[in-house]
């Protein structure tokens, strides 16, 4: 791995990945139906549960598909015939949740609007007031950079008796969430965020207690969590064909999250975070969030005389020096986004901060 150029991935997921687990990709051809690779994929749920402090509690589940790919399993397996869920919808990702609802034909309802601060007490107004069942939220929303209240969403949902479901793509395995202690029904994350895996693994951890309301939902075919979970268990190997050297290289991921443990990632993204954040202020760049709804992974940037040449002049200037900014998810707000999703370290954020001067120094 020493002939590869280190890309530094400022995109929130697929991250820059370790040396170890690219290595992990290159491993000797074997049929994803034989025993050893079973045990390959039981290792990496239970790896995945463990990542929440779930064990004993939680199950998780897998699907080759991307993220999107979990959100819509754990949807459509969530919400029954007699169920509706109250979602919010203040970043691209909550728009999501709404239309792969709508494509099902769920039951459901929204609050709030693109870039709104979830209200705790207009929220828990509209789930006392409907025949609501479920309240789903994404927690780290990467078209905004807004960490939303996950504790205080699942403090309000076990007060109300409300299962709650949470899209945690950006925020699982970087940022400390504790099953124990933030009862969520559901939550779903993929293998190329904060994990810091390779893409192409979707999952969903949902609690023990749920299976019985996941088997009696059945309604799709392939984004099935129990039928998926349930084979897993029962013939040791999924029930479609999954990507082979991404799930060694999933198995490896998990194993460095668990080593360096969530809550010293999340320090280090913390610290790479305030780095980039610092940087940019200095340089006179203003951000669309303020600092207290900032995630702390993600930042989203606004668009202003700062780039004079566009975002795709300053982009592509950056990629050719090996660093990879991304543009905003919405159109109708400019803005760019960095993350430090990935293995990503102080001399990281030190050289980015190097070359956008030498940039600015240019324009």
């Amino acid at each position: 791995m020493n002939d590869l150029e280190r890309k530094i991935l400022l995109n929130p997921g697929p991250g820059t990945t370790s040396d170890s687990v690219k290595k992990a990709l290159v491993v000797n051809d074997i049929c994803p139906r034989e025993d050893e690779f079973g045990d390959l994929m039981q290792d990496i749920v239970e790896g995945l549960v463990k990542i929440g402090n779930g064990e004993g509690e939680y199950e998780a589940c897998m699907f080759p598909a991307s993220g999107t790919g979990a959100v819509e399993a754990m949807l459509t397996s969530a919400i029954g015939k007699n169920s509706k869920v109250l979602i919010v919808k203040n970043g691209a990702y909550g728009i999501r949740m709404a239309d792969i609802c709508h494509s099902y034909g769920l039951n459901f309802d929204t609050v709030h609007k693109y870039g709104e601060y979830p209200d705790l007490t207009l929220i828990k107004e509209k789930l006392s007031a409907g025949d609501f069942t479920h309240l789903a939220m994404i927690h780290h929303e990467t078209s905004t950079g807004m960490m939303n209240p996950l504790e205080d969403a699942a403090e309000l949902c076990e007060e109300l008796g409300i299962d709650l479901i949470v899209d945690a793509m950006s925020s699982y395995g970087g940022y400390p969430i504790d099953l124990m202690k933030t009862k969520v029904s559901y939550l779903a994350a993929s293998s190329n965020k904060c994990i810091q895996g390779m893409a192409g693994l979707a999952f969903v951890v949902f609690h023990k207690d749920k299976l019985d309301e996941l088997k009696d939902n059945t309604r799709n075919f392939y984004f099935d969590i129990y039928k998926q979970w349930y084979h897993l268990k029962e013939k040791n190997q999924l029930r479609f064909t999954p990507p082979v050297q991404i799930s060694y290289a999933f198995h490896k991921a998990i194993e460095e999250t668990i080593e360096e443990t969530v809550q010293a990632r999340w320090e280090r993204y913390q610290e790479n975070w305030q780095m980039l954040y610092d940087l940019m202020k200095e340089l006179g760049f203003t951000f669309f969030l303020p600092m207290e709804q900032q995630s702390k992974i993600l930042m989203a940037i606004n668009l202003d005389e700062k780039l004079p040449k566009g975002f795709d002049d300053f982009h592509d200037y950056l990629y050719e020096r090996n660093i990879t900014v991304y543009p905003g998810v919405i159109p109708e707000n400019k803005t760019f986004r960095m993350a430090v999703i990935g293995d990503l370290n102080k001399e990281d954020m030190k050289y980015v901060g190097e070359v956008i001067r030498e940039y600015l120094a240019n324009q």
